[in-house]
């Protein structure tokens, strides 16, 4: 009959950040295991606290399944001798699979004739599978930084403590990182700092709950959400609740217990971002705000344990802490102000960018160049090229302030605030505030024109810079942000449709690295251009679209990089019909004759056969309509065109010796092909989908 699996690993406090992925890790890896072992369950869950991992499973089955399976087994020219008797290879193979001589049958494959056997495995008992699989399925977790512990290196996320493993109430004698599995748990640090014993599976949650532990995180998120809406309304307000924090908050806590705290309306006056900072990154409290959303002087902190023992000395611990911090921005609030952004920018002189590529103030003027002529590329007005100009001189004026080097956060944003405070145009202190964004997949992208500008500017020299440099991304190493960047890059261009070139929008970048660099890398573009569309593949194949239609349009030899999502929905939708089929064998038919020839002069003289006449004929009939298609972004349209070229290609090539013995007539069959072939070609590479076909 089916029981229930508990798997807890107790550890060292697991950091925050980790555990979600952690979730997601342990729940996939354990059904996999399941799976291969052929052992049925009903539902699989994750729970976690920072101080243990659960894995939960209801209706695991008794035993794996039995399976028979058909195993091959030595040629019938090895398996029988000439009389038809069994050799010592047929026996051999028989007793492997345990099976009687006489049941095996020999069947046909490839031209030969083959020994096949029935093997009968029967499934192992579930603490017999649980015994092996559970091991790998822990240990063999990724963890980005993983702490090594032990006479034998064992390496998880952190030391591994306890492991609780119960099928039903059968303790399964599992061994993991050199602790057997029993069935004593423990409870929170410091409300039940003791063991507890688990007399089964389904009692698991009660005794947790009795452990003062809440080992749900999704209940944990629900008692700090609700109790955060609950003291909010105690000054009339709402809590802010950033999804980042809050899940941090859930992460770092087995008992959370919310309070309000509060602090003199005197801070009230520094900036909003100054404030929400502050209670978010340095104190992770959540803010709150009124209706407008307009801070109010309180907050909602969260403490780990009782929600009423001294917890009057928790919230004045908390608002004494947060006043100081409070105190400081203040303080270097009001001393930067009294200095202009523009007189800070010889201050950048002494700011380093990158090793080996000068320092901050080089970099602004760079991006002042490339404003300039990112702007005029974009057909910006002169007024908003100026401004683009400006922002981009002093985009990074704000790091130099003592209020960003205390609060590295608001790096951008204060710009923003300073310029708003030197009288400087609205357009400008927004693209300061917007130079970062988007910084996440999830992110809004900078306004359109000068913010986006500017956002584009301080991402395409980055970019440009470390792969002159020689940056090398890989894995989860990705130290300068390269991968955001580049994906803020396509998602800006996308997202306002800016039907710029890709190798024009690299020039002026590389060509400006190329001043800084002593010695850049000579497939600096080569890289950065495959980089910046690998980070545009991921987003279409992340929209369900077929890798072969991805990469077999990011192989044609369209640059504009806003058409790219567009042909790649066409040809999808294209690949569902029966003319893909005439398109591809057109594409294949010409694409390597067509290489051959650099020129696409076709002289009409030199055309000799008929087909090759109706080639051409049908080939200058439709390039005017081809281009027409193709520049009016009708590419469903333009892809029937292209089908409708097979007849009078197939008809040239069967007919017409390409190969001429005559030079001039060779060359001119090579260029005729060679216009055909980038017909193809300019919109994708058709070897990537044949298995469509």
């Amino acid at each position: 009959m089916p029981r229930t699996l508990l798997l807890e690993i107790g550890s060292d406090e697991i950091p925050a950040r980790y555990l979600p992925s952690a979730f997601v890790q342990l729940k996939s890896r354990a059904e996999a295991a399941f799976q291969n072992a052929r052992l049925g369950y009903g539902s699989v869950a994750v729970f976690g606290t920072p101080r243990r991992l659960c894995l939960y499973v209801e209706g695991l089955a008794e035993a794996g399944d039995d399976v028979s399976r058909k195993v091959r087994g030595p040629s019938k020219k090895v398996a029988y001798d000439q009389d038809g008797n069994p050799t010592k290879a047929l026996l051999g193979f028989a007793k492997s699979i345990g099976v009687d001589p006489s049941s095996v049958t020999v069947e046909n494959e490839n031209g030969g004739e083959y020994v096949y056997g029935v093997k009968f495995e029967k499934g192992l008992p579930a603490p017999e599978i649980l015994k092996k699989a559970l091991p790998d399925v822990v240990m063999g977790m990724e963890c980005p930084y993983p702490l090594r512990w032990g006479d034998r290196d064992y390496r998880w996320y952190r030391a591994i403590r306890w492991v609780v493993c119960l099928y039903g109430d059968e303790v399964v004698p599992v061994e993991i990182a050199g602790i057997t599995a029993g069935r004593s748990t423990y409870g929170h640090r410091t409300l039940h700092p003791g063991q507890a014993d688990i007399p089964d599976a389904e009692s698991y949650f009660q005794v947790m709950a009795d452990c003062s532990v809440m080992v749900d995180q999704d209940l944990r998120r629900k008692q700090i959400t609700m109790g955060a809406e609950w003291w909010a309304k105690d000054i009339g307000g709402v809590p802010l609740i950033d999804e980042d924090l809050l899940s941090e908050v859930v992460c770092i806590s087995e008992h959370p217990s919310p309070f309000l705290g509060k602090f003199d309306d005197k801070y009230l006056s520094l900036p909003k971002d100054v404030l929400l900072t502050a209670m978010r990154h340095h104190q992770r409290y959540f803010p709150v705000v009124n209706e407008d959303g307009k801070v109010l002087p309180g907050f909602v902190g969260v403490r780990d344990g009782d929600p009423d023992e001294s917890i009057d000395i928790v919230r004045k611990g908390n608002e004494w802490v947060l006043r100081a911090r409070l105190e400081d921005a203040e303080f270097f609030y009001n001393q930067d102000i009294k200095t202009p952004l523009k007189d800070r920018l010889d201050d950048l002189k002494g700011v380093r960018f990158l090793r080996d590529a000068g320092t901050m103030y080089e970099k602004t003027l760079r991006m002042a160049e490339l404003a300039k002529e990112l702007a005029s590329y974009l057909e910006l007005s002169s007024e908003e090229t100026e401004r683009s100009v400006l922002a981009a001189t002093l985009a990074k004026c704000d790091l130099t302030t003592a209020l960003v080097r205390e609060f590295p956060e608001l790096e951008g944003i204060m710009g923003g605030v300073y310029a708003a405070n030197d009288g400087l145009h609205e357009e400008v202190a927004r693209a300061l505030t917007q130079q970062y964004l988007p910084r996440g997949a999830e992110d809004p992208i900078p306004y359109k024109g000068v913010c986006s500008v500017t956002a584009l500017c301080d991402k395409l020299d980055t970019l440009a810079v470390a792969f002159s440099l020689g940056v090398e991304v890989s894995g989860s190493q990705d130290p300068l942000g390269l991968r955001r960047a580049a994906l803020g890059v396509i998602n800006i261009i996308l997202g306002h449709g800016y039907d710029v070139d890709l190798d024009k929008l690299l020039d002026t970048p590389l060509k400006l690295a190329s001043q800084v660099v002593s010695k850049p890398a000579a497939d600096a573009r080569e890289k950065l251009r495959a980089f910046l569309l690998g980070r545009l593949e991921i987003g279409l194949l992340e929209k369900g679209y077929a890798a072969g239609v991805v990469r077999a349009v990011l192989g044609g030899k369209e640059q504009r990089l806003t058409r790219i999502p567009l042909m790649t929905e066409a040809l999808s939708e294209f690949s569902k019909r029966p003319e893909l089929a005439d398109a591809v064998t057109g594409w294949r038919r010409t694409s390597v004759l067509g290489k051959a020839s650099a020129s696409r002069q076709v002289s009409e003289d030199l055309l000799k056969e008929e087909p090759e006449k109706n080639l051409y004929k049908a080939v200058t009939e439709r390039l005017e309509q081809a281009n027409l298609l193709f520049e009016e972004k009708r590419y469903g349209e333009y892809l029937a065109l292209l089908a409708g070229l097979r007849p009078h290609v197939d008809e040239c090539l069967d007919k017409v010796l390409i190969m001429a013995e005559d030079p001039a007539v060779k060359a001119n069959r090579l260029a005729l092909l060679g216009t055909v072939s980038d017909l193809y070609t300019r919109f994708a590479d058709f070897s990537h989908v044949l298995s469509l076909v």
